[in-house]
């Protein structure tokens, strides 16, 4: 193996070496900051080829403990332009589905989640999440 040769697999190496560090710091740095559901759910869609940026049927899914907390909730979502469907499930306790169109925009599906757990919390429920309609 003559000098250049040698070279040229030491540089290899080095730049390979090289690219594996940052790749392992990217990934460890992602991982720190932590995707939230919202935003890893909005990438999935975008995988899957959704447009997000353009108005989807949003689903919005609370779980509540009586029929009031339910109008409660239902009757702060209503100016906000929602479609509320009311169902009381087998075990006795409520769930409020509500739906909007809307574009999926990271920052504002975040709002939207801490507004909603907050909602759900003063009623003595819980925020289910969101998912997108089927068309």
């Amino acid at each position: 193996m003559n000098g250049k040769t040698f070279l040229f697999l030491l540089i290899a190496v080095g730049a390979f070496s090289l690219l594996r560090i940052v790749s392992q710091w990217r990934g460890l740095s992602r991982k720190k900051r932590g995707l939230d559901w919202d935003e890893q759910f909005i990438q999935n869609l975008r995988k899957a080829g959704v447009d997000t940026f353009e108005p989807q049927a949003v689903d919005f899914f609370f779980t509540l403990p009586t029929r009031a907390a339910c109008e409660q909730v239902a009757f702060a979502l209503r100016p906000d332009g929602y479609t509320l469907d009311i169902k009381e499930d087998d075990a006795g306790g409520f769930s409020l589905h509500a739906q909007r169109s809307m574009r999926l925009i990271i920052s504002e599906m975040q709002a939207l989640t801490a507004r909603f757990g907050q909602l759900a919390q003063q009623h003595g429920g819980t925020y289910d999440n969101w998912a997108v309609a089927r068309r």
